[in-house]
C-alpha cells in the first residue's frame, strides 16, 4: 500500500464507484471525476463535453482510471483526447477500461483507437479488457428481466465467462500501484456458463423461480424497446447475443483476477448473492 492521489473518471458508474471504494480502502486520496458528487471520495466536477473541466480533474494525480463512455453521444470518439490530457497533466500510470471485443475490432473502432493512444504515450499503460458483465442482470440492461423472473434473450445455449464488476475494480486498483502488472489484461470470471445456469443461480439466491428462455431476435428487440431502450442499442445486443448462440463468439477463460488479486474471481453464485443482498 502506498500514499498516492488517483483520479477516477466515471466515479458514479458501474465500475468507477467500486474503483473509488478500492482506492479509499488502500488509503489513497481518491478524486472522483464525475458530473455529480459521489457518495465517497473527493469530487472534481467533470463533463465529457466541457474540456475545460478535464485538466483540473487530473492535476496532481499519480494515476488515473478511465473508461470509454459509449452511452454518452460522441464521448467515445473524444476518449483519446482525454487520455492525452491526463498524460499532459502529469499522470504517470493510466488504467483504461476497454473490452475483450477490442481484440477483433476494426482499426478505426473507438476501442482500438483509445487503446493505441494510451500505448503510444509516455506513461505506464494498463488496458483492462473484460468480458460481459454479470451486473447486466443486476442493475444493468437485463435487470428488469431478473426482477420479473423471466430472462429472455436470443443467446441459445451459448456460454460466456461473465465477470463481476467488483473484480474489474479490484484489478484496476491493484494495477494503479507502482510495479504492478501493466499492459493488456483480459478479465473473465472463473468459468464459462450459459444463461440457464445464471438464471438458476439467481433464483437460488433470491429464493424464487427465475427462468431463462431463448427467444428470436425480433422478440428480444421488442422486449428491449418496451423497456425504453433505443432500437440501435437493442439491435446491437441482439446481434452480439446471436453470435454467442450460434458459436461465432467464443471467449476463453483467463486467470487475471486470481493472478493480480491473489483470490479466485467471483462466480455466478457470488454475483447472485450480491443481488439478493441488495434486494433484501
Amino acid at each position: 500500500m502506498q500514499s498516492m492521489t488517483v483520479t477516477v473518471v466515471g466515479a458514479t458508474g458501474k465500475t468507477g464507484r467500486h474503483v473509488v471504494r478500492e482506492g479509499l480502502a488502500r488509503g489513497w486520496r481518491v478524486r472522483a471525476a464525475a458530473r455529480r458528487a459521489p457518495l465517497e471520495g473527493e469530487w472534481a466536477r467533470f463533463e465529457w463535453d466541457d474540456r475545460a473541466s478535464w485538466s483540473g480533474a487530473f492535476a496532481g494525480s499519480d494515476a488515473a482510471y478511465l473508461l470509454i463512455p459509449f452511452n454518452h453521444p460522441g464521448a467515445a470518439e473524444t476518449t483519446p483526447d482525454l487520455i492525452a490530457a491526463a498524460a499532459e497533466a502529469g499522470v504517470r500510470r493510466i488504467a483504461l477500461l476497454s473490452s475483450l471485443d477490442a481484440e477483433h475490432a476494426p482499426v478505426d473502432s473507438p476501442l482500438v483507437v483509445a487503446e493505441q493512444t494510451l500505448l503510444g504515450l509516455p506513461v505506464t499503460p494498463v488496458i483492462l479488457r473484460p468480458t460481459w458483465f454479470f451486473d447486466n442482470f443486476g442493475d444493468g440492461s437485463f435487470g428488469a428481466m431478473t426482477r420479473e423472473g423471466r430472462i429472455r434473450l436470443p443467446a441459445g445455449d451459448g456460454r460466456i465467462p461473465f465477470v463481476d464488476v467488483r473484480d474489474i475494480a479490484a484489478v484496476a486498483a491493484a494495477t494503479l500501484e507502482d510495479d504492478a502488472p501493466a499492459g493488456i489484461l483480459p478479465l473473465t470470471g472463473p468459468e464459462a456458463i450459459d444463461h440457464g445456469a445464471l438464471a438458476a443461480a439467481l433464483g437460488e439466491a433470491l429464493g424464487r423461480p427465475i427462468t431463462y428462455e431463448s427467444v428470436d431476435r425480433e422478440e428480444f428487440i421488442e422486449l428491449m424497446l418496451g423497456r425504453g431502450f433505443g432500437f440501435d442499442y437493442a439491435d446491437f445486443l441482439a446481434g452480439a447475443l446471436l453470435d454467442v448462440a450460434e458459436g461465432r463468439l467464443t471467449i476463453d477463460v483467463h486467470d487475471t483476477v486470481e493472478r493480480v488479486c491473489g483470490r479466485p474471481a467471483r462466480d455466478a453464485r457470488d454475483f447472485a448473492r450480491s443481488v439478493a443482498a441488495q434486494a433484501a
